[in-house]
Protein backbone atom coordinates (compact mmCIF):
# COMPACT_ATOMS: atom_id res chain seq x y z
CA UNK A 1 0.00 0.00 0.00
CA UNK A 2 1.07 3.45 -0.92
CA UNK A 3 1.61 5.76 2.02
CA UNK A 4 -0.14 9.22 1.82
CA UNK A 5 3.24 11.55 1.47
CA UNK A 6 4.22 9.38 -1.56
CA UNK A 7 2.90 10.60 -4.71
CA UNK A 8 2.89 8.08 -7.66
CA UNK A 9 5.94 9.36 -10.09
CA UNK A 10 3.69 9.91 -13.43
CA UNK A 11 1.66 12.29 -11.99
CA UNK A 12 4.65 14.50 -10.62
CA UNK A 13 6.77 14.01 -13.87
CA UNK A 14 3.15 15.72 -15.55
CA UNK A 15 3.28 18.48 -13.28
CA UNK A 16 6.41 19.51 -13.71
CA UNK A 17 6.70 19.12 -17.39
CA UNK A 18 3.79 22.41 -17.99
CA UNK A 19 6.05 24.46 -15.53
CA UNK A 20 9.13 23.95 -17.36
CA UNK A 21 7.58 24.71 -20.57
CA UNK A 22 6.34 28.11 -19.59
CA UNK A 23 9.67 28.64 -18.09
CA UNK A 24 11.41 28.09 -21.02
CA UNK A 25 9.03 30.53 -23.16
CA UNK A 26 9.42 33.25 -20.65
CA UNK A 27 13.03 32.79 -20.67
CA UNK A 28 12.72 33.20 -24.38
CA UNK A 29 10.76 35.99 -24.66
CA UNK A 30 13.19 37.90 -22.47
CA UNK A 31 16.18 36.72 -24.82
CA UNK A 32 14.55 38.21 -28.26
CA UNK A 33 13.53 41.46 -25.98
CA UNK A 34 17.09 41.89 -24.88
CA UNK A 35 18.25 40.90 -28.87
CA UNK A 36 16.19 43.52 -30.22
CA UNK A 37 16.99 46.34 -27.60
CA UNK A 38 20.90 45.59 -28.49
CA UNK A 39 20.32 45.33 -32.27
CA UNK A 40 17.89 48.46 -31.68
CA UNK A 41 21.02 49.89 -29.91
CA UNK A 42 23.86 49.41 -32.14
CA UNK A 43 21.83 51.01 -34.99
CA UNK A 44 20.59 54.18 -32.91
CA UNK A 45 23.57 55.04 -31.29
CA UNK A 46 26.29 54.02 -34.30
CA UNK A 47 28.24 56.62 -35.70
CA UNK A 48 28.39 57.81 -39.46
CA UNK A 49 31.84 56.76 -40.13
CA UNK A 50 31.26 52.64 -38.80
CA UNK A 51 28.57 53.01 -41.71
CA UNK A 52 30.99 53.32 -44.27
CA UNK A 53 30.79 57.19 -44.89
CA UNK A 54 34.12 58.51 -45.10
CA UNK A 55 35.11 61.37 -42.66
CA UNK A 56 36.78 64.59 -44.14
CA UNK A 57 39.73 65.44 -42.13
CA UNK A 58 40.98 68.52 -41.42
CA UNK A 59 43.98 69.91 -43.33
CA UNK A 60 46.62 71.96 -41.79
CA UNK A 61 45.34 75.06 -42.67
CA UNK A 62 42.15 74.74 -41.27
CA UNK A 63 43.59 74.01 -37.88
CA UNK A 64 45.97 76.46 -37.69
CA UNK A 65 42.95 79.00 -38.21
CA UNK A 66 40.91 76.99 -35.46
CA UNK A 67 43.69 77.17 -33.27
CA UNK A 68 43.77 80.80 -33.83
CA UNK A 69 40.57 82.09 -33.50
CA UNK A 70 40.74 79.72 -29.87
CA UNK A 71 43.74 81.58 -28.83
CA UNK A 72 41.42 85.24 -29.92
CA UNK A 73 38.63 84.19 -27.80
CA UNK A 74 37.58 86.72 -25.24
CA UNK A 75 36.37 85.30 -22.09
CA UNK A 76 32.41 85.19 -21.44
CA UNK A 77 29.80 85.88 -18.51
CA UNK A 78 26.75 84.30 -18.87
CA UNK A 79 23.21 85.45 -17.49
CA UNK A 80 20.33 83.00 -17.19
CA UNK A 81 17.06 84.58 -18.48
CA UNK A 82 15.00 81.42 -17.45
CA UNK A 83 12.38 79.78 -18.86
CA UNK A 84 9.76 81.42 -21.65
CA UNK A 85 6.48 79.93 -22.67
CA UNK A 86 5.07 81.64 -25.74
CA UNK A 87 1.95 80.97 -28.14
CA UNK A 88 3.15 80.45 -32.09
CA UNK A 89 1.23 82.36 -34.18
CA UNK A 90 -0.77 80.73 -36.87
CA UNK A 91 -2.77 77.15 -36.97
CA UNK A 92 -5.69 78.73 -34.49
CA UNK A 93 -2.92 79.00 -31.88
CA UNK A 94 -3.10 75.64 -30.68
CA UNK A 95 0.86 75.29 -30.32
CA UNK A 96 3.28 76.68 -28.07
CA UNK A 97 6.79 76.77 -27.77
CA UNK A 98 8.62 76.67 -24.35
CA UNK A 99 12.26 77.54 -24.04
CA UNK A 100 14.92 78.44 -21.35
CA UNK A 101 17.09 81.00 -22.72
CA UNK A 102 20.89 81.18 -21.99
CA UNK A 103 22.18 84.94 -23.06
CA UNK A 104 26.62 85.41 -23.16
CA UNK A 105 28.11 88.71 -23.50
CA UNK A 106 32.14 89.98 -22.97
CA UNK A 107 33.36 89.78 -19.26
CA UNK A 108 35.34 92.84 -19.17
CA UNK A 109 32.65 94.83 -20.70
CA UNK A 110 31.41 95.69 -17.05
CA UNK A 111 28.88 98.62 -18.65
CA UNK A 112 27.31 95.51 -20.41
CA UNK A 113 27.45 93.62 -17.17
CA UNK A 114 25.49 96.33 -15.68
CA UNK A 115 22.76 97.16 -18.21
CA UNK A 116 22.11 93.88 -18.55
CA UNK A 117 20.50 93.63 -15.15
CA UNK A 118 19.13 96.55 -15.11
CA UNK A 119 16.79 95.94 -18.17
CA UNK A 120 16.30 92.08 -17.97
CA UNK A 121 12.69 93.03 -18.20
CA UNK A 122 12.91 95.15 -21.56
CA UNK A 123 15.23 92.33 -22.43
CA UNK A 124 12.69 89.12 -21.62
CA UNK A 125 9.83 91.45 -23.59
CA UNK A 126 11.47 91.28 -26.53
CA UNK A 127 12.40 87.64 -26.45
CA UNK A 128 8.46 87.66 -25.25
CA UNK A 129 7.64 89.58 -28.74
CA UNK A 130 9.92 88.01 -31.10
CA UNK A 131 9.02 84.49 -30.28
CA UNK A 132 5.18 85.23 -30.34
CA UNK A 133 5.54 85.84 -33.83
CA UNK A 134 6.87 82.86 -35.30
CA UNK A 135 5.03 79.97 -36.50
CA UNK A 136 4.94 76.36 -36.24
CA UNK A 137 7.38 76.03 -39.28
CA UNK A 138 9.67 78.90 -38.10
CA UNK A 139 10.66 76.74 -35.26
CA UNK A 140 10.34 73.66 -36.48
CA UNK A 141 12.33 73.38 -39.56
CA UNK A 142 15.71 72.75 -40.81
CA UNK A 143 18.15 75.61 -39.32
CA UNK A 144 15.50 77.08 -37.28
CA UNK A 145 17.23 77.34 -34.46
CA UNK A 146 20.29 79.39 -35.48
CA UNK A 147 17.83 81.21 -37.53
CA UNK A 148 16.08 81.84 -33.98
CA UNK A 149 19.22 82.33 -32.43
CA UNK A 150 20.33 85.33 -35.00
CA UNK A 151 16.89 86.84 -35.45
CA UNK A 152 16.94 87.27 -31.17
CA UNK A 153 20.58 88.45 -30.80
CA UNK A 154 19.73 91.10 -33.93
CA UNK A 155 16.48 92.18 -31.90
CA UNK A 156 17.90 92.44 -28.00
CA UNK A 157 21.40 93.52 -29.48
CA UNK A 158 19.12 96.78 -31.00
CA UNK A 159 18.10 97.08 -27.28
CA UNK A 160 21.43 97.49 -25.55
CA UNK A 161 23.37 100.98 -25.78
CA UNK A 162 26.60 99.58 -24.18
CA UNK A 163 27.66 96.87 -26.25
CA UNK A 164 26.14 93.60 -27.97
CA UNK A 165 25.73 90.13 -26.49
CA UNK A 166 27.81 87.91 -28.14
CA UNK A 167 25.48 84.77 -28.28
CA UNK A 168 21.83 83.35 -27.38
CA UNK A 169 21.67 79.91 -26.31
CA UNK A 170 18.71 77.41 -25.38
CA UNK A 171 19.11 74.68 -22.62
CA UNK A 172 15.27 73.91 -23.30
CA UNK A 173 13.55 73.55 -26.29
CA UNK A 174 10.12 72.11 -26.68
CA UNK A 175 7.05 72.70 -29.26
CA UNK A 176 3.77 71.73 -28.93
Amino acid sequence: MPRDSEKPQGKESKKNKPKKKKLLLILLVVLVVLAGSAAGWYFFFKSPSEGGVEVKKASVEEKQTVEKKSKVEVESEKLDLGEVVVNLTGNGGGHYLRVKVVIEYPKENKNLAKELKEKQHKVMDTLISTLRTKTLTDVTSAGSVENLKKSLLKEINNNLKTGDITGIYFTDFLVQ
